[in-house]
Order: structure tokens, then C-alpha cells, then sequence
């Protein structure tokens, strides 16, 4: 009853309406992963790259799970993997 979400997005897009777009992807995806499929746990895995991803999850009630210190090796560089979680309440 756990799953890992991911978001893609066209990076003209991202440039402007990130914020945007993740947080109505966020409420689509907890309303389905919660409300029809009643999981436990969803959870985002992403290369410490992005940071304006974190403050998105942050402020839908994601929380900073675990850093996973120099995880993947991207590019010649060792990168940290940050996961950020949702609990179901209603469970």
C-alpha cells in the first residue's frame, strides 16, 4: 500500500508555472492514491537536483523523509537522493 509518484513536466512549462502544475498533480494523484486506492504511503525519490520541488511538497504536507547521501552517480558526480512522503490520515 505504498508507492512512489513522479512528475514530468515540458520544461518551458517548468520554467514558469512549476509550482503550479506540481501542487494540482499532487492533489490529483493523493485524491486517487488515498481516496480510491486507499494507500497507506505515496512518496517522491528525486536526485538532489531540483530543489524547487521540495518546497512544493513541503507545502502540501509531504515530509522530508530520508536523504539518501551520495545515492547515484549522475554525470561523473555522486548525487544525494532526497524522498519526501505523505501519510493516509483517514487510515
Amino acid at each position: 500500500k505504498n508507492a512512489e509518484i513522479s512528475f514530468l513536466i515540458n520544461s518551458d512549462l517548468e520554467k514558469k508555472h512549476f509550482y503550479f502544475h506540481w501542487s494540482n498533480y499532487l492533489k490529483m494523484i493523493e485524491n486517487l492514491a488515498f481516496g480510491e486506492l486507499s494507500f497507506h504511503k505515496i512518496y517522491s525519490y528525486a536526485y538532489d537536483l531540483r530543489p524547487q520541488l521540495y518546497e512544493v511538497l513541503l507545502d502540501s504536507g509531504y515530509f522530508r523523509d530520508a536523504t539518501l547521501k551520495e545515492h547515484s552517480h549522475i554525470n561523473g558526480n555522486y548525487l544525494d537522493v532526497v524522498i519526501h512522503s505523505k501519510l493516509n490520515k483517514k487510515i
